[in-house]
């Protein structure tokens, strides 16, 4: 019964006027709609923290990257009291390696 009907006037019109009405559909701009401060807050917001977790994380990878299982002086202070000594600095030099430049630890 369709195929018989797909070459008439009426048929055709009724196809033109479709087709005319979705390409205006079609081409017409959406509705602007504006922004709301919380949303451009909450944005911004996880824009900066984003930038600051990178910023954070690429401090940590060029400063703490070797130093987790390396053993180090620490100097503590004691009141005389206790019955702290003095070390000779002579003492103190021998206890401590030299230190590394950080160049050195740097990976290729």
């Amino acid at each position: 019964m369709m195929l018989p009907m797909i070459h008439t006037t009426p048929f055709r019109l009724v196809a033109l006027v479709l087709v005319a009405v979705l390409l205006v559909v079609a081409g017409t701009p959406a509705r602007a709609e504006a922004i709301d401060a919380l949303t451009i807050v909450a944005i911004a917001g996880l824009a900066v923290a984003g930038i600051i977790l990178i910023a954070y994380l690429v401090v940590a990878n060029v400063e703490g990257g070797s130093q987790a299982g390396e053993g180090r002086a620490v100097w503590v202070a004691c009141a005389a009291a206790d019955g702290c000594a003095a070390i000779p600095a002579q003492t103190a030099a021998a206890l401590l390696e030299p230190v590394a430049d950080p160049a050195d630890r740097q990976s290729p």
